[in-house]
């Protein structure tokens, strides 16, 4: 049995994962909202924020590649362009079977993303740490986390007084209770005071 990675035991993102905000390209306007507002910082120290920049990075790739996926089936040519591409020759042909091809790649990469999604969920569910995705049609607009309760710190314990029937002891007198400890025998046994 191989034993559990400290970063499994804390439940932090993996010390490989860069923030895409950081790296070119980015796209702002796929990265969601997070609870409704502003996402952490960028190499946030507090680990529920790390969590929270995870799964936003997990819901930004897939948004990037379903606006690829909706500019590649803007720009396929038509069945009508098809069609008449054969008047045309064969060039247009070409570049819907390249923006067929395109798609399906695309499409490929979306599965592929949704499964590292699902893993991502997979990992956190044990300490009950998710993403509710907030969508406007095939876009993440918003990600509302939800956080898992953090311990309760008890008060210290109290004394608890209780007070428990000893039969037999109706018949001890009064002033006897009092004073030195005293061992009385009864026919089931024996209690100490």
């Amino acid at each position: 049995m191989t034993k559990p990675k400290r970063r499994d035991l804390i439940f932090a993102p993996p010390p490989n994962f860069c923030d895409p905000r950081l790296e070119p390209g980015f796209e702002r306007a796929c990265w969601p909202l997070c609870d409704g507002g502003l996402a952490p910082p960028p190499n946030s120290p507090g680990l529920h924020e790390r969590r929270c920049i995870e799964f936003l990075a997990a819901f930004y790739h897939i948004n990037v590649l379903n606006k690829r996926l909706r500019a590649a089936r803007r720009a396929r040519p038509g069945v009508r362009t098809a069609l008449s591409a054969r008047a045309q020759g064969v060039r247009t042909a070409l570049s819907a079977q390249a923006a067929d091809r395109q798609i399906r790649l695309l499409l490929k990469q979306i599965s592929t993303a949704l499964t590292t999604l699902e893993l991502l969920e997979d990992r956190y569910a044990p300490i009950g740490f998710f993403g509710e995705p907030i969508m406007d049609g095939t876009t993440y607009k918003d990600i509302v986390f939800v956080r898992p309760e953090l311990p309760k710190i008890h008060p210290s314990a109290s004394t608890i007084s209780s007070h428990f029937a000893i039969p037999g002891l109706d018949k001890i007198p009064a002033e006897e209770l009092r004073g030195p400890m005293k061992v009385f025998r009864f026919g089931h046994g024996k209690v100490d005071f």
